[in-house]
């Protein structure tokens, strides 16, 4: 018994009290402490419980299945709850320790937990061959946006790197879309709705079909830098290390042989 408040249960949401954060981090080390004994007197094998893992759209479209198959591989008996949201709402939910680990563009804000750098996602403007059909060379950016923009949901990290890139040479979209969805913004391009900022190597079989075309603009953005944010334990930094080894923003690897990721016997 703790004679002690740990939640604040006055507003519409129970919260942790000021005392109650403190207290997490005793419980994280507490935690720690157990896997480490679980590890060495058992084997990887060993660990059941659940790992809580939040991800971004284009991880779940891509390398999300094959990391989930090396976990189960390394972690037979672990129960993975995998979380698919915006970069900002994965931070949030971290920073409340409700979840283990974030797969995500590296964030703006300083943070507590370690970071592991994984990779870069590269992006091009794109859109479809019906627009700009007798384009030549560098398109400048401003008539590039007498389009319609099809742009990733607000608050994305993508979204906000494009405004700011956009903003820094005078540029303000007038024309927008909005949606919360990859795919679906590749569709719309697709069907000459507008132009769209879109992964490269994920939508590569778009302009392999010739539904999409890559347009060179006076404005180039830079990759966006993905990183593992987790917590400081044994089995979340193992994780992370398993999620460097995997990630790969490029068509899942198993869509060529038409079979999904096994796990190893």
């Amino acid at each position: 018994y703790l004679a002690i408040e740990i939640f604040d249960r006055t507003g519409k949401a129970t919260q942790l009290t000021i005392k109650g954060r403190e207290l997490i981090d005793d419980f994280v080390q507490m935690l720690d402490l157990q896997q480490n004994v679980v590890r060495r007197v058992g084997s990887d094998a060993s660990y059941a419980a659940r790992f809580r893992l939040g991800v971004t759209e284009m991880v779940a479209l891509t390398w999300l299945p094959a990391l989930i198959a090396e976990i189960k591989n390394q972690y037979p008996d672990i129960v993975l709850e995998p979380k698919i949201d915006l970069t900002v709402n994965l931070w949030q939910q971290m920073a409340t320790h409700r979840l283990d680990l974030v797969i995500g563009p590296t964030p703006h804000a300083e943070t507590a937990f370690p970071v592991l750098p994984l990779g870069f996602l590269e992006s091009e403007w794109m859109c479809s061959p019906l627009l700009f059909k007798e384009r030549k060379g560098v398109v400048s950016i401003q008539k590039l946006l007498e389009l319609p923009l099809l742009t990733y949901a607000e608050g994305s990290l993508l979204h906000l790197n494009m405004l700011k890139a956009l903003a820094s040479i005078g540029v303000k979209p007038q024309n927008t879309i909005t949606c919360n969805s990859m795919i679906a913004l590749a569709e719309m391009a697709s069907a000459g709705l507008g132009v769209t900022f879109l992964p490269s190597a994920y939508f590569s079989s778009y302009r392999a079909q010739g539904y999409l075309t890559p347009i060179k603009t006076s404005l180039a953005l830079p990759p966006l830098e993905y990183v593992a944010l987790h917590r400081n334990d044994a089995i979340s930094r193992r994780v992370a290390e398993l999620a460097r080894e995997t990630c790969d923003f490029g068509p899942p690897r198993w869509r060529g042989s038409g079979q999904p990721p096994r796990r190893r016997a």
